[in-house]
């Protein structure tokens, strides 16, 4: 009986990280659309190809 109380929390706890990075459409903040705010160095760069091509247009 303890096995299935475990394995639903553990499903559960799954569930709701996977619906907050995901399906969450309230928090824009989910994912690295915020990125910017901490300095990721993959927005950094698409951050600077960006401004290349406004400079090459």
């Amino acid at each position: 009986m303890a096995t299935w109380i475990i394995s639903g929390i553990i499903v559960v706890a799954v569930a709701v990280v996977v619906y907050n990075q995901f399906f969450n459409r309230a928090k824009k903040g989910a994912g690295c659309s915020k990125c910017s705010d901490v300095g990721c160095p993959l927005f950094d760069q698409a951050q600077r190809l960006q401004q290349n091509n406004k400079k090459h247009a």
